[in-house]
């Protein structure tokens, strides 16, 4: 049946573009944000950190005799790599003449949109970079915090549950080897870990204050016998069958350190094209990592 014009037909037809950009990256950083921040003076970044371990056994002193003299127990020297990380853009000449929807000058849009993948590329690197000294031309690469926890590690059986016993279990392996006012604050852990931690029953899940954002079932604050430890379900965090990892961290202990700051810096031109980078140096410092706590084998659904 004849219709005589329809749309489909209209070749001279318009297209329908909103000037508006929609726009849900997941790009929050929490380590970033919440770490101090410090500046490293060469590629080996050093610092001095101190630790005595409790007696396990007393031995009683004559009376009148003469005072023994054990091995005194000085600071240790604990260093980590600063690393490199960049973000480049390069827009075409046509590309910033063009008109485009939502964005305004694709360059300008760029430079701001890759900032973001900069940071998001630093908050993956703190978490889960291994030492690479950068030897023989290779790129150097700092510990992050997976590497730094060695003291109060845990592998569980593949497909473990996480339970109030577990987390409860991990502040009492920080409280044996720390001062009760240096067990980790902050939970670190996938979304599914977090949704577990949600449903505890325990007295010690309770709502405290509107203002501090503690809630009975969000449960973004778990008070334990230790103390009180926020919880933040983090997108970064190991999360593949058999080894999805849960950290507790000791905020006030760990630090970046900077040789350079993010900075945006104007290549030279080549070609019909314009081009920057973002760059930034820097590293982690675990001012003594015996105050955290990691243990991997959980359930990916908590």
């Amino acid at each position: 049946m004849a219709y005589g014009l329809q749309t489909y037909d209209d070749t001279g037809r318009r297209e329908d573009l909103l000037d508006v950009l929609g726009d849900v990256s997941p790009d929050e950083t929490p380590l970033l944000t919440l770490f101090g921040t410090g500046t490293a003076k060469g590629t080996l970044h050093e610092w001095m950190k101190h630790n005595i371990a409790r007696p396990t056994s007393v031995q009683a002193d004559v009376e009148g005799g003469d005072t023994t003299f054990p091995d005194l127990t000085q600071p240790t020297r604990a260093n980590n790599i600063t690393q490199i990380i960049k973000q480049g853009i390069r827009v075409s000449r046509t590309e910033r003449r063009v008109n485009v929807a939502a964005t305004g000058d694709p360059y300008a849009f760029q430079k701001a949109d890759n900032l973001r993948q900069l940071k998001m590329k630093m908050e993956y690197a703190l978490l889960n970079a291994v030492k690479a000294s950068g030897a023989s031309g290779s790129a150097r690469q700092m510990d992050g915090i997976d590497a730094w926890i060695t003291t109060n590690t845990t592998a569980r059986n593949s497909g473990t549950s996480f339970s109030e016993t577990e987390l409860n279990d991990m502040v009492g392996d920080v409280w044996t080897n720390v001062d009760p006012d240096k067990v980790f604050d902050m939970v670190v852990c996938t979304f599914k870990i977090k949704q577990a931690i949600a449903g505890f029953s325990g007295n010690s899940t309770r709502y405290i204050d509107a203002t501090e954002r503690r809630l009975v079932k969000d449960v973004l604050v778990y008070d334990s016998a230790g103390g009180s430890h926020r919880i933040f379900a983090h997108k970064d965090v190991r999360n593949t069958a058999g080894t999805t990892t849960v950290y507790g961290l000791r905020e006030d202990l760990f630090k970046t350190a900077y040789i350079d700051k993010p900075m945006f810096e104007e290549l030279a031109k080549t070609g019909d094209s314009d081009k920057g980078h973002w760059v930034t140096e820097l590293t982690l410092e675990s001012l003594e990592e015996r105050a955290s706590v990691k243990r991997t084998g959980y359930n990916q659904n908590g």
